[in-house]
């Protein structure tokens, strides 16, 4: 999904606030409330957004 730069800059700070992570990351892909972001060491995460909060998978079950 491409995406407006200043709705990746939103999405981005939300989660870094709300998770209160100390690296940077991108978002790779959006899928609904399925969020892809590759951090600053490569790695790849999904976060599933829920209400105002976002989630790894393992959290919701």
């Amino acid at each position: 999904m491409i995406m407006k730069p200043e709705d990746e800059h939103s999405i981005i700070a939300d989660i870094i606030k709300q998770r209160r992570l100390p690296y940077s990351f991108e978002v790779e892909d959006v899928d609904g409330d399925k969020y892809t972001i590759r951090n600053n060491f490569s790695s790849t995460i999904v976060y599933y957004k829920k209400g105002t909060h976002y989630y790894l998978e393992d959290e919701l079950k």
